[in-house]
């Protein structure tokens, strides 16, 4: 259909793992023990068809003959026909020993009558047939829609299962579940003799997942992620409605209803009686599952006459018993099409009906989202907003605030005389319920709508409106459209009277610093409006700057949100600014004070009850701990005890993503991966959006790249790099550029690297404090100048100069800091040093030991694993003998890890220096030969004559290499070298450098040579 690209195999097995590894398994057995059979049921559409055409497909390319026949829905189909039209199928196909053998047996029955022959010796010469072919490979035969197949294509079955007991034949029956449920009338006998057949296997095949489901459609129409509710509205996981939906939609309509699936239904409910037809229409109308008594009051109707209505409507296979004692139409589909088709004056009817009938129920949960449904749609606006109030609130308080957005924004939109004045505040419940669900750029929509609308606030209510919308487009990952909203919400505020000194416009500093202690004070005076309004901007003002790493005039704004916040007693605003001020006393020398400030915030955040507030306290010391601190254990398991909290609040797809993130990093730094992807692909369920996303992608990035999936790896950083662009938040900007220039590395391009690394530089002088964030930029910078002047591409002087003047910069703001951190920024200043010795002549061998030491006993199993590389390469360059150990332990380190690119690049130097290293993998492919496997004319390629140490030699010489860097590079002698190029020159027939280069240039492309 127009739009949807799937591939067959998509289509076909997306989510059936299970089902094609049970049929995998039964091949399996069938092979070493003998004759067996599978039968999966299902309903119609699920996908039995392309499940058993897939495991046929992977059959065959195992060696196995698959025969595939399907049973034809007609009284009068031929005896036997789904096997004697796969074996003419296969024998057609000229595929395989046993297609000769079936043309032959095929020759045998025409002439004696074929099919119209002598039912039971027709089983025998089947029978004999499939045996046969089975002495030279397994057959799976498989017969599609048995419930359709004649009695004896039925009884084949029986008879292939009692008389080929040691032959490897699989046989495969799909049918289709009874209307009602259930094994069909017709195969009810079979079923019950198989199933006195240890060997036969039944499964039903169910509908797919919600998950599986989104992901298929992911892959039919990769730009409409808009369509999943609908998809999965219309078909419960029934791939072929759920085909036939995004169909509908492709061609027009919106509502995803098609032409085919509808005429079926009509057709379906056509035969019913009046009664049944009444039943199926009042189910439709319901809202989910309707429950007998329920139905019993809308239809007036009790006793036998509707229980034997709704018995035929059953039966039909329209109406189908929901948990306990509820009805509801079979498909999503059906009740649209059912739905659809009623006339105004019936719908009104039948909803009016529905309202009446709840009317009692209101106690019960959920009731009144049903009631605003009936109120609604039987035209009653008033009582329609009264139940949507009801159930927008019922929702808040059950966490389930993307129900509560909707709600919300019903009741704004209910055109109820005298109610327009209640509609701004209808909004802005409906952007804060968006924002709490996750929907970040709906709550951007609705509360600039309602700051753009003809009664849009004035004074304070503006101010705060202003800030909330700060906070949401923060969230969105608009950090300049954020900073805008906060400084329009701060200019209008009045001036604090009570407070002296400057700030940003209409706040003042209050005298005092940012260590007052305490919690929100007691039997306080009622609250001023005007102290609560700035309490709320500037925190959330003091929140925005420090999200962009401007931590000094986060502290100057958190400071006059303190003053105003303890004094009307504003919880919220209380614990958003203490987190503020905790998070930057770790860069002002005092990290026991931080952790303070930081579990202070985090009491008040769980006594206020509001989730937002407490999410961004979780994440503030979270980060702070595994960051800063670099108390990385306690950092992941705040991480992720935040994370189960804020799933508990209804948060699972803002602030627990935000935790799962953060503790998948910390877990990556600990070395342990496995878990890091486990967190990251639990986060990623949730289906995260904006800012969560963006950091999830990111610590996806980083796990990816580090096990040598570098093209899954860029793909997340470029969907980052969409979102984020270059207005994005340094503290996402940064570990983007940081993945960019380790990424660019990996792929052997450290040029590229380093001006990643400029980039970030770039953000660095535009005037952020985070030096935690800058510390591993810079160790990048290093890294990639050593590479590129290694690789004899080194990169401008200007930017190495600049690179060394924000290492000493990072020296000097590690003096100021906490010790925990200024350890941090020591160690990474050791790791750039190290990098500075593989380009430095004279340079002390011992150096990167000593950093590979410090890393491991700071417990980050990669950096020392890279550290112990580097410090056997200078080892063997120094002719050490202890560089082989080292180069051992490296690779026992990036093994444990499964780091394949670090893996990669030890067995490199393995090789280069000579040195034997188990469990390394080997050269890439399309390298330059170590040595020729069939010897070549020298004429047609000279390179042939030479020794793979040659090769080496040439190869390193061709990057621009002096005598001195070659030997440094492949760890022997600088004589060793001139011998070498003596013996290269004569072989090659050349009388200088530049020439043999050239020769290597003509035979061995770039992009094949190795390092």
């Amino acid at each position: 259909m127009p739009g949807v690209t799937h591939s067959a195999a998509g289509r076909a097995f997306h989510g059936r793992a299970a089902e094609l590894e049970l049929l995998g398994a039964a091949l399996r057995r069938t092979a070493e023990h003998g004759a067996s059979a599978v039968l999966l049921g299902g309903d119609a559409g699920v996908g039995k068809t392309r499940l058993v055409g897939e495991f046929g497909r992977a059959a065959a390319t195992e060696g196995a003959t698959v025969l595939t026949g399907r049973a034809l829905d007609i009284a009068d189909a031929p005896s036997f026909w789904p096997v004697v039209t796969a074996l003419r199928m296969h024998a057609r196909s000229g595929a395989g020993p046993a297609a000769r053998t079936f043309a032959e047996a095929l020759e045998r029955l025409d002439e004696t009558g074929g099919a119209a022959g002598d039912r039971v010796g027709m089983l025998g010469e089947l029978g004999a047939v499939v045996g046969r072919a089975a002495r030279s490979a397994p057959v799976v035969l498989v017969v599609d829609d048995l419930q359709w197949a004649d009695r004896s294509t039925r009884d084949l079955f029986a008879y292939l299962l009692a008389g080929l007991a040691t032959e490897p034949v699989l046989l495969v029956g799909t049918y289709r579940d009874d209307p009602a449920g259930g094994v069909p009338a017709a195969l009810l006998p079979l079923v019950t003799e198989l199933r006195r057949h240890r060997t036969v296997t039944f499964r039903q095949v169910e509908p797919l997942p919600r998950g599986a489901l989104a992901e298929l459609l992911g892959m039919w129409v990769p730009d409409r992620p808009d369509l999943e509710p609908l998809v999965w509205q219309h078909s419960s996981g029934n791939v072929f409605l759920a085909e036939e939906t995004v169909r509908a939609v492709l061609d027009g309509d919106p509502r995803g209803v098609p032409q085919t699936v509808r005429e079926l239904v009509r057709a379906g409910t056509a035969t019913l009686s009046p009664a049944a037809h009444d039943v199926v229409r009042a189910v439709a109308a319901g809202v989910g599952g309707v429950e007998h008594p329920l139905l019993v009051s809308v239809l007036d109707r009790s006793g036998a006459e509707l229980a034997a209505a709704v018995r035929e409507a059953v039966d039909a296979g329209i109406v189908v018993v929901t948990g306990g004692d509820g009805y509801a139409l079979r498909h999503g589909l059906m009740t649209e099409v059912v739905a659809g088709d009623l006339l105004p004056a019936e719908r009104i009817e039948l909803h009016g009906r529905y309202a009446h009938a709840l009317a009692g129920y209101e106690s019960v949960p959920g009731t009144a989202a049903r009631l605003a449904h009936h109120w609604q749609r039987a035209g009653h606006p008033k009582e329609a907003l009264t139940a949507t109030i009801a159930a927008a609130e019922e929702a808040e308080r059950l966490r389930g605030y993307a129900e509560a957005h909707r709600h919300w924004l019903r009741a704004a939109t209910l055109p109820v005389p005298g109610a327009e004045a209640a509609r701004g505040g209808y909004l802005e419940n409906a952007a804060g319920a968006a924002e709490l669900a996750g929907d970040h750029d709906s709550a951007v929509a609705l509360l600039s709508e309602r700051l753009a609308g003809p009664d849009a606030p004035v004074g304070l209510d503006e101010a705060v409106l202003r800030a909330r919308l700060g906070r949401y487009l923060m969230s969105a990952g608009q950090a300049g459209e954020a900073e805008e909203a906060y400084r329009r919400a701060a200019a209008v505020l009045p001036a604090d009277p009570v407070a002296s000194g400057a700030g940003p416009p209409g706040a003042v500093l209050p005298p005092g610093g940012p260590d007052a202690g305490g919690g929100p004070r007691p039997n306080m005076l009622p609250v001023d409006p005007t102290e609560a309004a700035r309490a709320e901007v500037l925190a959330g003002y003091a929140g925005a700057l420090l999200a962009r790493a401007d931590f000094a005039a986060a502290r100057t704004v958190a400071q006059q949100a303190l003053e105003p916040a303890r004094r009307v007693g504003e919880p919220r605003a209380l614990a958003s600014v203490l987190g503020v001020l905790g998070f930057g006393a770790a860069y002002t020398r005092d990290g026991g004070a931080a952790q303070e400030a930081l579990a202070e915030a985090v009491e008040i955040a769980e006594a206020t009850g509001d989730p937002a507030t407490l999410g961004e306290c979780l994440l503030r010391r979270a980060e702070l701990l595994s960051g800063p601190l670099n108390a990385l254990d306690d950092g992941v398991a705040a991480a992720r005890a935040g994370a189960e909290r804020m799933a508990e609040l209804g948060l699972g797809r803002t602030a627990a993503v935000s935790l799962r993130a953060l503790a998948a990093n910390g877990l990556f730094r600990k070395g342990a991966w496995d878990e890091g992807e486990q967190e990251v692909a639990r986060a990623w369920a949730a289906g995260p959006a904006g800012a969560e996303m963006i950091e999830l992608r990111l610590a996806r990035a980083r796990l990816r790249m580090g096990r040598g999936d570098l093209d899954g790896s860029e793909l997340d950083l470029a969907a980052v790099e969409l979102v984020a662009g270059s207005t994005g938040l340094p503290k996402l900007r940064l570990p983007l550029l940081i993945l960019r220039a380790g990424l660019e590395m990996w792929r052997g391009r450290p040029e590229v690297a380093f001006t990643h690394v400029g980039v970030g530089l770039d953000v660095v002088e535009s005037g952020i404090d985070d030096v935690w964030a800058v510390a591993p930029l810079l160790w990048h910078g290093a890294r990639a100048h050593a590479e590129a002047v290694l690789a004899g591409r080194p990169p401008d002087a200007g930017g190495l100069r600049r690179l060394r003047r924000h290492r000493r910069e990072l020296i000097d703001r590690g003096e100021r800091s906490d010790p925990a951190l200024r350890g941090v920024l020591t160690t990474y200043e050791a790791m750039c040093t190290a990098e500075d010795s593989r380009v430095t002549a004279g340079a002390d061998p011992a150096t990167w030991g000593a950093v590979a030491d410090l890393l491991e006993r700071l417990g980050q199993p990669y950096p020392t694993a890279y550290a112990r590389l580097r410090s056997a390469e200078a080892l063997l360059a120094g002719r050490r003998r202890s560089g082989a150990a080292e180069l051992a332990r490296a690779a026992a380190g990036a093994r444990a890890l499964q780091a394949d690119p670090l893996l990669t690049e030890i067995a490199a130097v393995a090789r280069r220096a000579r040195v034997a290293v188990p469990d390394l993998p080997d050269p890439p492919a399309g390298a330059v030969r170590v040595e020729p496997v069939v010897p070549s004319s020298p004429v047609d390629d000279p390179l042939s004559t030479l020794t793979g140490r040659e090769l080496e030699v040439l190869e390193v010489l061709a990057a621009g290499a002096t005598n001195k860097e070659i030997a440094a590079r492949l760890f022997i002698a600088p004589k060793t070298v001139a011998a070498h190029l003596a013996r290269i020159f004569a072989k090659l027939g050349v009388t200088n450098r530049t020439q043999a280069a050239g020769v290597l240039r003509r035979h061995v492309p770039e992009s094949e040579r190795t390092e």
